[in-house]
């Protein structure tokens, strides 16, 4: 008997001593992951179903939080809405850009910011376009390696609580790749780490010709779950 529990023993101990590596290792990777994003723009990544009308707008429930939506624009599906729930004096952060591709550096995409007033009409509060642009920069996000082009990086003040509509608009003939990235808390857990392995590959899928949209099966592919 005195063997026995005497072998029992040691393996509950071999058993915690692996189960404590492994809570070493873990910690280990989310320190490095936490200490590689702290001086970046760190965005939660998403790659949500096409919201192409503003009734089927894909909904941003937490817009403190900072997070990013990559979508494919087309001839066929040639817009994206986002739907916001804002108190006043939120600062609303409004980015859009592309991946670094030739084609993208002499186009431009529509971005107009609506106010749902009380007749559930739409008021344009703001509009970028070819016209009325931003400007064009690069962006090099170091932590995927991926470079981009920036078409918008502003911030609205909302003066009025309420919904409001950011609506992304290409009038171009062909597949347009784009994000767009909102909120200014950067909010990490474990969850979210488990999941960037993935997504890390996605996202440097999408800047270069090896992603297939029609592939990508998100995490967060239910509307109801951007929350």
């Amino acid at each position: 008997i005195y063997q026995y529990l005497k072998q029992i023993l040691l393996i509950t101990k071999t058993k915690m001593y692996h189960k404590f590596l492994l809570l070493i290792v873990f910690s280990i990777l989310l320190y490095a992951f936490l200490l590689e994003t702290q001086n970046l723009e760190a965005h939660k990544p998403f790659f949500p179903p096409s919201s192409p009308i503003k009734d089927n707008a894909l909904p941003i429930n937490s817009p403190n939080i900072s997070q990013v939506f990559y979508f494919v624009l087309s001839e066929e599906e040639n817009e994206f809405w986002f739907k916001l729930n804002l108190e006043k004096g939120h600062s609303l952060v409004l980015d859009l850009g592309t991946p670094k591709f030739d084609i993208y550096k002499n186009i431009y995409p529509d971005l107009t910011l609506y106010y749902e007033n009380e007749e559930m009409n739409l008021d344009k509060l703001v509009h970028y376009n070819i016209e009325n642009k931003w400007g064009l920069s690069e962006f090099h996000e170091p932590f995927t390696n991926t470079y981009s082009w920036i078409y918008v990086k502003d911030r609205y003040s909302v003066s009025r609580a309420g919904n409001y509509y950011v609506r992304i608009k290409s009038d171009y003939k062909m597949d347009y790749r784009l994000w767009f990235a909102t909120g200014i808390i950067e909010d990490f857990g474990i969850t979210d780490l488990a999941k960037f392995a993935g997504n890390r590959s996605t996202i440097r899928d999408f800047h270069t010709n090896n992603y297939e949209s029609e592939s990508v099966t998100s995490l967060e592919s239910d509307q109801a779950n951007f929350d």
